[in-house]
């Protein structure tokens, strides 16, 4: 299992270069030991390929052994990393955020400095090995049946609608959806060099999703994103889930099966799922948002989660794994003999309101401080990221970008009125901080 991961992110040909990777690789190589194997994966974006190139080329002169499994969901490469004996995996993919950025992510276990400037290439006889090998989806595909209630999902007979752009042909999630007795109608799941094509799924991607869903009466639509480690799911009246809801719906379902266990998410939590775990006798652990996956693995945590729509379920693989979270919603829809709108509507959710600041990087830590003078002294205060405020019954929660110059914030009500009013108040504050 990888308990770290380091994401690079930036514009493709301008800060994420083929130099660039390339160097990446070696100071990556020169981490490690020599002979070392690596496992490398992309997802089907030109730039991905290309940069992937580069960073191969950068591994195999620092001495390491390059094995590429080509173009592979993450879910899918990490479970490779013990198959392939490899304790690092890399994988690049279309950002989230910009159509220009590219994201470069090291999972390994161990955090690999990576500000070490003079990276040192190995002997021409000393070269690492490129291999071109399949990924064992096959042994993938039987775990999930072994640990998914493969009878009850099959005698439901479920009727999902998947959309997974950027995916090629037949997306492999299919094939397992299939193998448990689903029908499956599939939209988008085609290669699309569209500049305005975001992996995150879009206002009309969501939309186009949820109308399939209700026009075919299907009991679940699912958007998987293109490294298939997050996933949106729709209900089967044509509603978006929010992910802190199914955040509180997986915690509340496996600490019924695991009452004390720990559930482990980021600072940006809901201040329900708080509830749930006090409720259930477990043990909520917030965390940076970097440090989920650790936090899972150094706690023995049973299961784990973030925004947007990131599930870990440590009993198949200490990994956001999109696919497996589909099918261990529909075994408990299936076990409770129930609909997705039903079991969303047990959690009860709060008013929820995130947006974005522009914030220059020198003002980010004055805006910390000063709501930490304002309100550490009074209430619980969690300073891991960012800052997070929690009172009775709302919070306040302000993350800094790390790559852009804006802040996150995020809050939390029982009240709308409230959540309204604390709205205009942090606001306030944080132009008042930034102005001086």
């Amino acid at each position: 299992m990888s308990k770290y991961v380091q994401d690079i992110r930036g514009v493709v040909n301008k800060e994420i270069t083929n130099k660039f990777a390339s160097h990446l690789g070696v100071l990556v190589g020169n981490y490690l030991s020599h002979e070392q194997n690596v496992l490398v994966g992309r997802d089907s974006h030109t730039p991905s390929q290309m940069i992937k190139r580069s960073l191969t080329t950068g591994l195999m002169s620092a001495g390491i052994n390059v094995i590429d499994l080509g173009i592979i969901p993450i879910p899918l490469i990490h479970f490779d990393l013990t198959l392939f004996n490899a304790t690092v995996m890399i994988t690049i993919s279309k950002s989230h955020l910009r159509p220009e950025d590219i994201n470069i992510k090291i999972f390994s276990d161990y955090e690999i400095p990576l500000e070490q400037r003079n990276a040192e290439k190995v002997s021409w006889d000393n070269i690492g090995n490129l291999k071109y090998a399949p990924s064992h989806k096959d042994q993938y595909l039987r775990k999930i049946l072994q640990k998914a209630p493969s009878e009850a999902i099959k005698e439901k007979g479920f009727v999902l609608v998947i959309d997974c752009e950027e995916s090629i042909n037949q997306p492999f999630a299919s094939q397992i959806l299939n193998d448990l007795g689903c029908q499956n109608i599939i939209i988008g799941c085609k290669e699309s060099h569209s500049d305005f094509n975001y992996p995150e799924p879009s206002p009309h991607r969501i939309a186009l999703v949820s109308e399939v869903t209700t026009a075919v009466g299907a009991d679940m639509g699912v958007i998987f994103d293109n490294d298939m480690d997050m996933v949106v799911f729709i209900d089967e009246k044509g509603n978006r889930i929010r992910d802190q809801t199914i955040l509180g719906l997986f915690s509340k379902y496996v600490l019924e099966e695991n009452p004390g266990a720990s559930i482990v998410s980021s600072v940006v939590v809901s201040k329900y799922l708080d509830k749930i775990t006090e409720e259930k006798q477990g043990k909520l652990i917030k965390t940076s948002v970097n440090q989920v996956l650790t936090s899972i693995s150094e706690n023995n945590a049973i299961f784990g989660g973030d925004e947007p729509g990131m599930y870990v379920f440590p009993e198949f693989q200490v990994c956001f794994d999109a696919i497996f979270a589909v099918v261990k919603l529909l075994g408990i829809m299936a076990q409770k003999d129930s609909t997705l709108s039903h079991l969303a509507g047990e959690i009860d959710d709060y008013n929820r309101n995130v947006f974005t600041i522009d914030c220059e990087h020198e003002h980010k830590a004055r805006i910390i401080d000063f709501f930490r003078d304002k309100f550490a002294s009074k209430y619980q205060v969690n300073t891991i990221d960012g800052i997070r405020v929690d009172f009775d019954d709302s919070l306040i929660l302000i993350r800094p970008s790390r790559f852009e110059p804006l802040i996150r914030v995020y809050l939390e009500s029982n009240s709308a009125g409230e959540l309204q009013g604390l709205t205009k108040s942090v606001k306030s504050m944080i132009d008042e901080v930034q102005s001086h």
